[in-house]
């Protein structure tokens, strides 16, 4: 996204232009950031329809509407920021329901803007799902992946969602976006985009 690490990136760029006769910097995965929550693109909406057929695919059912006939929601947590571009991720709850995936939840470790794991577990419960996906909404599946998403400390989200005694079962997919053919295609696109401006 266009958040802390984009803008030092760019400005860090920026003192070395006079170096180079062009420099290029493309979009982010997600694209650019909107004023507020309602605003989606392009790009949020072929992401959120690869990571959302990924996870339906790795859980074993055909189709979001077959598992979430079977009581499944699937849960993205990304990691979540202070910089203003965190509205991201409200936005991509935005596309979820836009697209018209009932039962795909977006969250963030950092919690702000409505996207903590409580926020989260409270959403899925009150939308009368009885079983758990969680796969993170990041490039790499780190130590986030591992630790703040399926570890054993009872802060974990897995632990957490164990906690609330809301659900039948909380299963984990420790994949990140990077190993997705699609998305990989996306990087690809954006790269080609910049190149020809």
């Amino acid at each position: 996204m266009h958040g802390a690490e984009y803008d030092e990136l760019a400005e860090a760029v920026e003192e070395y232009t006079d170096n180079f006769e062009s420099v290029k910097i493309a979009e982010p995965l997600l694209g650019e950031v909107g004023d507020d929550a309602t605003v989606i693109n392009e790009d949020k909406a072929e992401v959120a329809e690869i990571v959302t057929a990924e996870a339906v695919e790795t859980a074993g059912y055909e189709s979001l509407d077959a598992a979430a006939e079977d009581g499944v929601a699937f849960v993205f947590m990304g990691h979540g920021t202070s910089h203003t571009a965190n509205v991201t991720y409200n936005q991509m709850q935005t596309q979820m329901e836009t697209l018209g995936y009932d039962n795909v939840f977006i969250g963030t470790v950092e919690g702000y803007d409505g996207t903590s794991c409580e926020e989260v577990i409270e959403k899925v419960a009150a939308a009368g799902y009885t079983k758990v996906v969680l796969r993170p909404l990041m490039v790499v599946a780190g130590d986030h992946a591992n630790n703040d998403m399926a570890g054993e400390d009872e802060d974990s989200w897995l632990s957490m969602f164990e906690a609330s005694g809301s659900f039948e079962s909380i299963d984990t997919q420790i994949e990140g976006l990077g190993r997705i053919e699609a998305i990989q295609e996306l990087y690809v696109e954006h790269t080609a985009a910049a190149m020809a401006e």
